[in-house]
């Protein structure tokens, strides 16, 4: 069963029990509720971490979040939640950035020429780059309060593949490639999203592991 599907019902026999003990008056659903909403996000953290599972960061910070609620809203820890939640948040974000740029994209510890690879950023502003490469291999791009733009719809991939790294905090990287490329995704989104809109094909992959933090990442074959 889809891992979904399985916290949805889960969800539902959840309710179903609180609200049936509040009418045998065992317990107050709306306390109940109140109380224990947090194990939500703890689920929910739950299930991205089995959808995937070599993404570590993105759903620990989920379930770490969920957990620091859930102390909060039973009375294990007093005090105001976002004083000790936002420093956290802050922390592992910065650790995943961290993380990333001393890893560095795998394509780029490779040979190739600078017109098969492409490295964009844009830092409060925007960046367009344009690839004609015969044997495009990855790179890299950054978007942070700004966005960019790669078009690889003129170039093609090197036979192995490609491999590129995108960083999208508070922006926005889109990222336009041919049609029957098979582009596949993996990557953090933290309060953010990656959407990958290419139609399947055949051949060379290209990857493109992405982190976004109050952004996104848009894979598709045309603009708009």
């Amino acid at each position: 069963m889809k891992p979904g599907r399985v916290l949805f019902g889960l969800a539902l026999i959840a309710l179903g029990v609180v609200f049936l003990l509040d009418r045998a008056d065992v317990l107050e659903a709306g306390e109940a509720i109140g109380d224990w909403w947090p194990v939500a996000i703890v689920a929910l953290g739950v299930v991205q971490l089995f959808d995937r599972p070599r993404s570590l960061l993105g759903p620990g910070i989920v379930i770490g979040v969920g957990v620091v609620l859930l102390l909060f809203t039973t009375d294990v820890v007093t005090g105001s939640v976002f004083a000790l939640l936002w420093p956290a948040l802050l922390i592992a974000v910065g650790v995943a950035i961290l993380f990333r740029h001393g890893r560095g994209p795998e394509v780029l510890r490779e040979e190739g020429t600078a017109e098969d690879l492409v490295r964009a950023t844009a830092v409060f502003g925007g960046h367009e780059v344009v690839s004609r490469s015969s044997s495009f291999r990855g790179g890299s791009a950054t978007a942070v309060f700004g966005g960019v733009t790669i078009d690889l719809r003129n170039a093609r991939l090197h036979p192995e593949g490609a491999v590129l790294d995108v960083t999208a905090i508070l922006g926005g990287v889109e990222i336009l490639v041919p049609r029957g490329w098979r582009v596949t995704t993996s990557g953090t989104p933290i309060l953010g999203g990656i959407e990958n809109k290419a139609e399947g094909g055949e051949g060379p992959e290209l990857r493109i592991d992405a982190l976004t933090v109050l952004g996104g990442t848009d894979i598709k074959h045309e603009r708009g």
